[in-house]
């Protein structure tokens, strides 16, 4: 293990966050968006060799209110949406994963369980996914998208607040 390697991957993660946060404290409000601060968040899950594992350390995150999360893990920078089952269409799942490649759906309780997975259902058809979705006793649903940068998550925050404008998932 290279300490000075993590510590300044970890310095990198955290600041760029800090700095999307920012920027985006001066740009969306105008959508109807309010930008929490940066925090520490805790008890989140990453996708590693196959299966969700508990990160017992902090990561940075904040808030996009209402319904928006947007962070950086070791894996990826992401943000994840939170919407009400009866708002999801089979329209907005597959402009969603047509936006998105690298992107998972899931309860909000059930979390650990995949409604979609880009990993393992690259081929899922929006009908298939939102049939699941029907079956599922969950009253609401988590949309995540994965990045390689901020730069990458910042447009596809910007992706992502168009198409639920559209498609009417957010509470404005």
């Amino acid at each position: 293990m290279n300490v000075r390697e993590i510590h300044e991957f970890l310095n990198e993660m955290w600041e760029s966050i800090f700095t999307l946060n920012e920027e985006l404290k001066l740009e969306l409000p105008k959508e109807g968006f309010r930008v929490e601060d940066v925090e520490e968040a805790f008890g989140a899950y990453i996708f590693l060799d196959g299966e969700w594992r508990l990160m017992k350390y902090p990561h940075p995150a904040f808030e996009v209110k209402p319904q928006i999360e947007v962070g950086a893990t070791p894996e990826s920078y992401y943000f994840v949406v939170a919407v009400p089952k009866e708002r999801i269409t089979a329209e907005f799942i597959g402009r969603f994963i047509e936006l998105f490649p690298r992107s998972f759906i899931y309860g909000a309780q059930d979390f650990l369980s995949d409604i979609y997975n880009w990993r393992r259902d690259g081929e899922a058809s929006p009908e298939g996914i939102l049939k699941k979705i029907a079956a599922s006793d969950e009253k609401l649903f988590q949309f995540e998208a994965n990045f390689e940068s901020a730069g990458e998550l910042k447009k596809g925050l910007m992706k992502l607040i168009e198409a639920g404008k559209r498609f009417e998932i957010f509470d404005l």
